[in-house]
């Protein structure tokens, strides 16, 4: 192989890294979306909505022409196709689904706990199926016609697709536990809150009810705190005896908070739904979704608890979590190789290399260390969410790191014909200025590339974008300033997770994570835009004294 055709091929592999690496973590992140316990809150509106929710993140990990998840009806046992994105196209599938199953390839792939693909009727598109399946029963398939060829997508997509699948059968799990939760607790408030002569009666169609539910159910007497009655779920989650239970006060067994601070009693709430852990008799924890109800009993104010186990549901985060660090390995390993071989070249006396084609391997060498940078950045940015990071701040040349950015975006620039002007104190300022700061630098790096790449994609062509850094009581206030603006629809939410608007590759984590950056390192972030003046983003960092 000749240098330029060796060359060419670390420009591709890095590529190739790049983008793996970028499904990866969108991937990852659908998945940790759809594999909490978000599924059970009371903002899942509906059905409708959690199903359209999988056909469009299933849509970013893989593009199809059309998808659709079919679900299966409990009385007929059928497949019914529940949502499809989009609607519009929904015939051409459900002519595909039809002849699958006639020829029972349909039957063939609830068998696999994988994506299958079957050539499309046409003979020009391929057809994905996959069945959502839980240890116990199937759910349903999701099914949909591709619009690339089955063999141009990578073997890791399809396995964290699968891992995906699973996030959103586990959703649908969580959503009907849900629904059969928030039911039987409007039952209950219309029972106990019926006074009827036949009181026993009453009370016999509760205990019916208590007992037959798969959720843990417990009575709170709200004056003294003691529980009054309990379900057989509950005491089977819990390990206990039911007269073990009976007549002590909840925040010996299940509730988390003290006397007098209790959300329902003492704060007034109606409502409230939370995860808490039991601890059970013989010492176990098991970790639950509570959700706790104001009830009037006998003139008397109540709570009724409904909790579930959610083991499952941790057992997924975790195997997230698993995915994250083997990917993170299996990344790195190709990456180090690949960064090593322009060293082999560039220190070999025998290879007669050029000026530019060195420049072009050391090129190489330094995006294949900032993509390295860039998957150790995946986890620093999630202990920055969690609060475990530890910031070790330096002394940086401001500058020089923007400029480096800029060489990153040096082609998107070059076609939208922009000028990046350097300021200081709003005067320009030449090529060779410089300016300290106290920061660590490739976080610093990370947070003015994303907002630097916005400013270029949203900048109209032939205009400035200013870098002005300034000194304003003792701080350091930095301002990236273009004619574009901000769409009026994301501003309230622009620095938000996954807000994005009017990109098509975008995944609405760039701001998101520059302001976790910009918190992490003692600072702020803020805007100001409009159609008429363009969009300034406003940095705030410590000074070299604090």
């Amino acid at each position: 192989m000749d240098e330029k055709k060796l060359i060419r091929f670390q420009q591709q592999q890095i590529k190739a890294l790049q983008y793996e690496k970028a499904a990866a973590m969108d991937a990852l992140d659908l998945a940790r979306e759809l594999g909490t316990i978000s599924a059970l809150s009371p903002q899942q509106s509906s059905l409708e909505k959690l199903l359209q929710d999988i056909c469009d993140r299933a849509q970013r990990m893989i593009p199809f022409q059309s998808c659709a998840v079919y679900l299966v009806d409990n009385d007929t046992q059928d497949f019914v196709r529940a949502s499809s994105c989009p609607e519009t196209a929904s015939a051409k599938l459900e002519e595909e689904i039809d002849l699958l199953i006639a020829d029972q390839s349909f039957a063939y792939a609830l068998q696999s706990d994988g994506p299958v693909f079957f050539l499309g009727s046409a003979g020009d598109s391929h057809i994905l199926l996959h069945a959502l399946l839980t240890p116990f029963r199937v759910r349903g398939m999701f099914a949909g016609i591709m619009q690339q060829s089955k063999e141009e997508i990578l073997d890791t997509t399809l396995k964290l697709f699968s891992v995906f699948m699973l996030a959103a059968v586990n959703a649908l799990e969580n959503y009907e536990n849900h629904e059969i939760m928030r039911n039987h607790s409007l039952e209950l408030k219309r029972m106990v809150q019926q006074r009827t002569q036949d009181l026993v009666d009453a009370y016999d169609r509760l205990d019916i009810t208590l007992n037959a539910m798969q959720a843990g159910v417990m009575v709170v007497e709200a004056e003294n705190y003691r529980i009054v009655d309990v379900n057989p779920k509950a005491l089977e989650m819990m390990g206990r005896e039911w007269e073990e239970v009976i007549g002590t006060e909840c925040f010996d067994v299940i509730c988390t908070a003290c006397k007098g601070s209790c959300p329902i009693v003492d704060n007034g709430l109606q409502e409230s739904n939370e995860e808490h852990v039991i601890e059970r008799k013989d010492g176990t924890h098991i970790p639950i979704q509570k959700t706790v109800s104001r009830v009037m009993i006998d003139g008397k104010l109540h709570m009724v608890e409904n909790f579930i186990d959610i083991r499952e549901q941790k057992k997924l985060a975790d195997l997230k979590e698993h995915v994250d660090r083997i990917m993170r390995h299996d990344l790195k390993v190709p990456l180090n190789g690949i960064i090593g071989l322009p060293d082999l070249l560039l220190n070999d006396d025998e290879v007669n290399l050029t000026e530019s084609q060195r420049e072009v391997l050391e090129y190489i060498k330094i995006s294949g260390y900032k993509l390295l940078n860039m998957i150790n950045l995946s986890l620093d940015l999630y202990k920055m969410e969690t609060g475990s990071y530890e910031y070790n701040p330096a002394v940086a040349d401001v500058y020089s790191i923007v400029r480096s950015v800029v060489k990153d975006l040096s082609e998107l620039v070059r076609y939208k014909k922009l000028v990046i002007r350097e300021q200081f104190e709003g005067k320009d300022v030449g090529g060779d200025f410089s300016f300290d700061i106290r920061c660590d630098e490739f976080l610093t790096y990370s947070l003015l590339s994303n907002i630097m790449k916005n400013a270029v994609e949203a900048s109209p062509e032939d205009e400035d974008i200013i870098f002005d850094v300034r000194v304003i009581d003792g701080n350091v206030a930095i301002q990236i300033h273009n004619k574009g603006a901000i769409p009026e629809s994301i501003r309230d939410t622009f620095f938000e997770k996954y807000v994005t608007a009017e990109k098509s590759d975008g995944t609405g984590l760039g701001t998101y994570s520059a302001k976790l950056i910009a918190e992490t390192m003692g600072g702020n972030i803020s805007f100001e835009s409009s159609s008429e003046k363009g969009t300034s983003i406003m940095i705030n960092l410590p000074g070299m004294d604090d």
